[in-house]
């Protein structure tokens, strides 16, 4: 199944990248070093749960830190 051939999962996967949205519009100067850490970790969480739904998708969204 994948994002752009099945709407549930594209519908699951739209909740996932929100949440990470909001997550990441709420940070801001002053936000903790332990703040920003919580929120990645959050979104690693969340891109497992993509990268289950959908393999390809989750490596489009993946963002690099090389």
């Amino acid at each position: 199944m994948t994002y752009h051939e099945n709407q549930g999962v594209r519908e699951e996967i739209d909740r996932y990248l929100k949440r990470n949205a909001s997550r990441q519009a709420n940070l801001g100067k002053s936000s903790t070093k332990e703040e920003r850490l919580d929120a990645d970790r959050a979104w690693e969480s969340d891109l497992l749960e993509i990268e289950k739904l959908d393999p390809e998708f989750a490596k489009v969204v993946h963002a690099q830190t090389d």
